[in-house]
This record gives structure tokens, sequence and C-alpha cells, in this order.
């Protein structure tokens, strides 16, 4: 009798233990697969700071990070949240000028990419995928970046 408990005992622990550690993961395995389709960028210099994500309560991974365009005066970059989400940001190199960021469920970035509205509501920047189509109204600035 002994015996056939343990037997059962011992698949219920390591199957109960499997799944809690299946839905608590700190890792964003689902993020970090779409920034895969990105260029690779440069990565976040030791003595640099995290660009701020205004708006946003996240915590972005910071070996994540890819700078991926230089363009008038910003720095666009993408990264993952320890909540599996990829963010975009652009961060003006001007002084006094604030970050814009859209963060996104990697499933949705995935599907449609993300968007930031800059200075004005017509001019826009879309951080795309490398299957996505850039269409004839936008203007492409980098490999993953595109502007109208």
């Amino acid at each position: 009798m002994r015996s056939r408990i343990l037997l059962l005992a011992v698949p219920a622990v390591v199957v109960a233990g499997a799944l809690t550690l299946a839905g608590c993961t700190a890792h964003p395995t689902e993020a970090y697969s779409k920034m895969a389709h990105l260029d690779q960028g440069a990565t976040l210099a030791a003595d640099q700071s995290l660009p701020l994500v205004p708006g946003e309560d996240t915590e972005l991974v910071r070996s994540s990070l890819r700078l991926l365009a230089e363009y008038d005066d910003t720095e666009f970059w993408a990264g993952v949240t320890r909540d599996n989400d990829v963010c975009f940001l652009a961060e003006s190199t001007r002084t006094g000028e604030q970050t814009a960021a859209d963060c996104l469920d990697a499933d949705h970035f995935g599907r449609y990419g993300a968007t930031l509205q800059l200075d004005s509501p017509d001019r826009r920047v879309w951080l795309h995928t490398e299957y996505m189509t850039v269409g004839p109204s936008w203007t492409s600035i980098a490999p993953n970046i595109a502007i109208r």
C-alpha cells in the first residue's frame, strides 16, 4: 500500500512543479521570438542608462535593448519587458525632449508591429518585422523602421 501511494505521489509532484514553473516564468520567451525578426541593432553600452518609458509601468530587460536607428535627432530603440511585451522607444537626443514609447504584447506586435506618434499627429514612426510589407505611404529609414 505504501509503495502504491509513493508511486502516485511522485508523478503528481512532478506535474504540479512543471505547471507552476510554466506559468511563472520571468523570461519573456514570446517577446524575444518577435525581436528575432528585427535587425540586430546596437546593444546598450554598459555605461549607458536605460531609455525612460513614459506612461508605462514596466521593467525593460537591459540585455534586450537594441538601438535600431538614429534619424532626425532621435534614437529608435526596441526591447522586451519582463511581462513579455515588446517595446518601441523613440528617445530624442536633444536636451529636455521626452521619450515616446509603445509597449505591446508579443502577439499583437508580431501581427502589426508598433507605431509611435512624434512631434505632430501627422508624423508617425512604425517598427515592423522583416515579414511585414511597407506600403507606398511610408518611407523606410532603417531595415525595420518606416516613417510618414
